[in-house]
């Protein structure tokens, strides 16, 4: 059974009217500590492909609603990912269809402050949870 993070506290209008990067750095990696260890998702199977430091992400599908759980290494990247997570979250595929993370992250204007390798595992975050959602692969309710 999968333990799913409470990324109730993420607010991208917070982190958008942070304008300082430091800060909004200082957030990110507070929200980082929002995603706890998930041993049980650290498989081969889950592992995102793009991100220089190890990555995981699974999802579960409950009667049209996905849940999200996510883990790495790195505060900063498990920042990110909360960010990300929290726009999708409990949705619907409706709902998760409708956000624009095109522009969500033109609005936060994190891609001029992060690394590349932050931007690459941003973006297999990003990829990730679109073939998830997306996936012709559900025979049943639960599981992505």
């Amino acid at each position: 059974m999968l333990v799913f993070d409470d990324l109730s506290s993420v607010s991208l209008p917070e982190l958008i009217a942070t304008q300082n990067w430091q800060a909004q750095y200082r957030l990110i990696t507070r929200w980082g500590k929002l995603i706890n260890p998930k041993p049980e998702i650290r498989t081969d199977t889950y592992l995102l492909r793009g991100c220089e430091t190890s990555a995981w992400l699974v999802c579960e599908r409950v009667h049209g609603i996905y849940r999200f759980a996510f883990d790495s290494d790195s505060r900063v990247i498990n920042g990110l990912a909360a960010l990300l997570l929290a726009q999708v979250d409990i949705k619907s595929v409706r709902e998760i269809n409708a956000v624009n993370f095109h522009q969500l992250l033109l609005d936060v204007g994190l891609e001029k402050h992060l690394t590349p390798s932050r931007n690459n595992g941003l973006n297999a975050i990003l990829k990730k949870v679109s073939e998830l959602v997306v996936s012709p692969n559900f025979t049943s309710e639960a599981g992505c």
